[in-house]
């Protein structure tokens, strides 16, 4: 009699766990999601919620008893400050963008779940992302975000004026001394009144030369700066004979606009919304252009930098296998990702979307059918990039090198200022 009881105890009990799992399933949950309205990448973006609308509507028709909601009116500019706040409070979403410059911070924090667990027990194919987009979500070996968006760093080129100087276009491969050569053949006076008015570049900064010879400026934990090494001191040199083809001269991106400059780089998101109506009306309708890989020293170098906007999960969420799910969904689901760059202004981070049919035909359209950037040289690009380092007080830093850099650059004494550039920044990564 006892054993029977017993036996009848556990059916019992096992009946009500069953029960109580039925019953949780259909029950409805709520699933929040941390998202800025404006582009990730500081260009025009008219579609807003347009993408974010089309996955909440797709996620929950995929999981019927799962209610996403978002909330809206956050700039990015503003994000920051909202996202903090809502994790000081313990009300963290439970998903949350993670824009490409706020990572380093974010991870110090420790406010994004370690992801390999559920990548792992999902069977996530990495090989389904280009390598740099990957690795921009990854801290000490491991991946706390998934890649969303990608905003490599291109080099466009104007090719009426290269042509008109008899001067072959560059390919993929071209190297830092190709592009110092083609900046002093074009730069000149060409109307003869004594002032030069067509120059090799804009905007190329010291920064992409020391990137261009691979230059490691801090270790990755952000305690200790190089900028005294050789390679730093290869591209400042650089940097100077570039600097001195036009030092007299304020050449900016408007130039460029009319036609005046060779080279200016550009992100693919400036890439794609000033090549579409209608801001191709106001800006480069006059003169053809394409864009290319960066140079680097050596064609071997990984010259381009890439953006990579995430997705994470947060340590606080409640939901940890529903919150994968929508993770995995944003970053890696297809037919979101083909949206996402509909919507929105850079790549997809998925190689098989920047590979289709549809986004070929996609770029062929907003783009001059002569320059449209194809899936081939999107590739070369990639295949040529790297991430931006990541540590908590990465952009503060930077801001401080760029300033004494370009000093030094103005007054011609960069190689006698070096060693107090590196002492400086030491000190204030010291001080962080």
């Amino acid at each position: 009699m006892k054993k029977r009881y017993i036996i009848l105890s556990v059916l019992l009990m096992i009946l009500v766990i069953i029960s109580g799992i039925f019953i949780y399933q259909k029950k409805q949950k709520i699933i929040t999601i941390g998202i800025y309205s404006d582009s990730s990448w500081d260009v025009p973006n008219d579609n807003e919620y347009k993408f974010i609308d089309y996955v909440v509507k797709k996620f929950e028709k995929e999981n019927p008893n799962v209610k996403v909601k978002y909330e809206s009116g956050i700039n990015k500019n503003d994000y920051l400050e909202w996202l903090s706040q809502k994790i000081v409070d313990n009300k963290a979403p439970d998903v949350f963008i993670v824009p490409s410059e706020q990572f380093g911070f974010l991870s110090s924090l420790g406010t994004m779940r370690n992801l390999n667990y559920f990548m792992d027990l999902s069977g996530l194919n990495t090989d389904d992302y280009y390598p740099t987009n990957l690795k921009a979500g990854m801290s000490a070996g491991k991946q706390y975000a998934l890649p969303l968006e990608s905003n490599p760093m291109m080099m466009c080129v104007n090719t009426d004026l290269l042509k008109k100087e008899h001067i072959t276009i560059p390919k993929s491969g071209w190297t830092l001394n190709d592009f110092y050569r083609i900046c002093r053949q074009v730069t000149k006076d060409t109307n003869h009144d004594g002032v030069v008015d067509q120059f090799g570049y804009a905007d190329y900064s010291w920064k992409d030369a020391a990137q261009a010879y691979n230059a490691k400026l801090f270790n990755s934990q952000g305690t200790a700066s190089y900028f005294n090494s050789d390679k730093v001191r290869q591209a400042l040199t650089m940097m100077e004979k570039l600097y001195n083809l036009q030092k007299d001269y304020k050449v900016t991106a408007d130039d460029f606009d009319k036609g005046k400059v060779a080279f200016l780089p550009m992100t693919l998101a400036q890439y794609r919304t000033y090549e579409s109506y209608p801001y191709r009306v106001s800006r480069y309708s006059s003169f053809s252009w394409t864009c290319i890989r960066m140079p680097g020293a050596t064609p071997d170098i990984n010259s381009t930098y890439v953006n990579t906007s995430m997705v994470a999960m947060s340590s606080q969420s409640t939901h940890p296998l529903l919150s994968w799910k929508l993770v995995k969904f944003l970053s890696n689901n297809g037919d979101v990702q083909q949206k996402l760059f509909t919507y929105s202004q850079g790549a997809s981070v998925l190689k098989s979307v920047m590979k289709s049919k549809d986004i070929t035909e996609n770029l062929q359209k907003e783009n001059n059918a002569d320059n449209a950037l194809t899936e081939e040289k999107f590739a070369s690009i990639m295949a040529k990039s790297q991430k931006y380092p990541e540590f908590k007080n990465y952009n503060n830093v930077m801001q401080t090198a760029d300033y004494l850099i370009n000093n030094a650059l103005e007054n011609g004494n960069v190689e006698v200022q070096l060693s107090n550039i590196q002492n400086q920044i030491q000190e204030e990564l010291a001080n962080s």
